[in-house]
């Protein structure tokens, strides 16, 4: 089971969470602080918090922020990467029936939030064509600098396009009063002064990434009210009584010539009930320090979030001898562990790179200095030094199988001691002939190198982009 499809499944149930304890909070103070509403800064960031704990432990090294204690995901097989030599001849006779079902969880939803977000992006697609048709029908003027297009269609006046919007005006706007007509055009271009396209297309591809969490939608929704309040009060500011009635007028009129709505900033959109009451309230806004302190609570649910994820990573279980085939190595240890707590696999096994011409002698864990470094089974310890390795530990772990550590900073122990799997033997540093901290893990056996994939678990999961990339172009997979 790959470790990302895991951590897909762990972002998906935070981002739900997250989203639950948005809407309890949002929901409760706005019922408190009505003008909330109306506040498109608190919304937006709200969806951006949800987001962010979706997103953030999806990302490579993100889940060193947590201050939950590492999660081990075990796994029948040290060498159950695709590239491993080593076979299994009963896959699920390590692992209960229980857990072998388990597995499938995360693939699975893998699968369905791929098919999610297709569906969403099908959906955007085809209201986007309907929208397309309807202005391409559409009779072209301008007006204060910005394009006009007039359609006989029953649909509310609204503004389209994001990097250069366009008033899309329905032609029973005749019937309106002047005044009428010049509230609602004002109302739409202020939109465009906001600059609220950008932030609905944003609201858009959040929704998409998040679709499978209903605060996503109610959240978006809550952005596109707050966009309309915001521009019926910029509107009507230092207007007269008269002007607002005939600007709630209009909107009245406009709810009932409409028929259909389509994906943009529209006039008539919303609940009206609730939007000419906000009219007739004279739209009071909140205390500043009242969206600071929202604005940074919604920040901190974020970061909570995070933090609270535990982080995940391979721990390689001992294995009943039946499910090995002769193709194991006959003196292989019981049990390898990582020999970094958080792996990040920065150079595979044999690439040929400026470094290593002849090809990489093992492989590469980008890691900060200091961090430690642990045997990876049990074996007899010699330390050496020189000036292409740098401070390195060998291993004997018996039956001719060695392990190297190389560019250490510092080194914990002395040649001839007896290690365990799991103890420290040093710390990560770049001494020797290295770009950067690292560590360079090496395994061989009876004197020849070992691909380390078929002796530790997880290294395709933990692998940087580069590093996967480099690999295919040379070897193909």
């Amino acid at each position: 089971m790959p470790l990302i499809l895991l951590t897909l499944l762990q972002a998906s149930a935070a981002c739900l969470v997250t989203g639950l304890l948005l809407w309890c909070l949002l929901s409760l103070a706005q019922r408190r602080w009505p003008a909330l509403a109306a506040q498109r800064g608190v919304w937006l960031v709200a969806q951006l918090v949800q987001a962010a704990a979706f997103v953030l432990p999806l990302l490579p090294d993100t889940q060193q922020l947590s201050v939950v204690p590492e999660l081990s995901v075990p796994v029948a097989l040290a060498g159950a990467a695709p590239e491993a030599p080593l076979a299994m001849a009963a896959p699920a006779a390590g692992l209960p029936a229980a857990a072998s079902w388990l597995a499938l969880v995360p693939a699975a939803w893998g699968l369905v939030y791929l098919l999610g977000v297709a569906v969403t992006a099908w959906r955007w697609q085809r209201a986007r064509a309907m929208l397309r048709t309807l202005l391409a029908l559409a009779q072209r003027r301008r007006l204060h600098g910005v394009e006009v297009l007039e359609v006989d269609a029953p649909i509310s006046p609204m503004l389209v396009g994001v990097w250069r919007p366009r008033l899309l005006l329905p032609a029973h706007l005749a019937q309106f009063t002047p005044e009428q007509q010049q509230l609602v055009i004002a109302h739409e271009l202020t939109h465009a002064r906001r600059r609220d396209p950008l932030l609905l297309l944003l609201a858009t591809l959040l929704q998409a990434l998040l679709w499978f969490n209903p605060a996503a939608r109610w959240l978006a929704g809550k952005l596109a009210w707050a966009q309309e309040l915001g521009c019926d009060r910029q509107v009507l500011a230092g207007r007269p009584q008269r002007e607002r009635q005939q600007y709630a007028a209009a909107l009245v009129k406009q709810l009932g010539l409409q028929a259909q709505s389509l994906p943009g900033l529209a006039f008539g959109g919303g609940r009206m009930a609730e939007r000419l009451s906000h009219l007739r309230d004279g739209q009071v806004r909140l205390h500043p320090l009242l969206r600071a302190l929202a604005v940074l609570l919604l920040c901190a649910i974020g970061a909570a979030s995070l933090a609270l994820q535990p982080a995940l990573a391979w721990s390689v279980a001992a294995t009943p001898a039946a499910i090995f085939t002769a193709t194991a190595p006959a003196t292989a240890p019981s049990a390898w562990r990582n020999p970094l707590d958080t792996m990040r696999v920065t150079g595979f096994f044999g690439v040929v790179r400026q470094m290593t011409p002849q090809g990489h002698r093992g492989i590469d864990l980008g890691a900060r200095r200091g961090t430690p470094v642990h045997a990876a089974a049990d074996g007899i310890a010699s330390v050496s030094e020189d000036a292409r390795l740098g401070k390195a530990v060998r291993i004997d772990h018996g039956g001719g199988i060695e392990s190297l550590y190389a560019h250490l900073d510092q080194v914990t122990l002395s040649t001839g001691m007896a290690v365990t799997a799991g103890q420290t033997i040093g710390t990560v540093g770049d001494t020797g002939l290295a770009t950067g901290p690292h560590l360079h893990f090496q395994v061989s056996r009876n004197g020849r190198l070992q691909d380390p994939q078929q002796w530790l678990a997880g290294l395709d999961a933990n692998a940087t982009a580069r590093a996967l990339r480099m690999r295919k172009e040379q070897f193909g997979y």
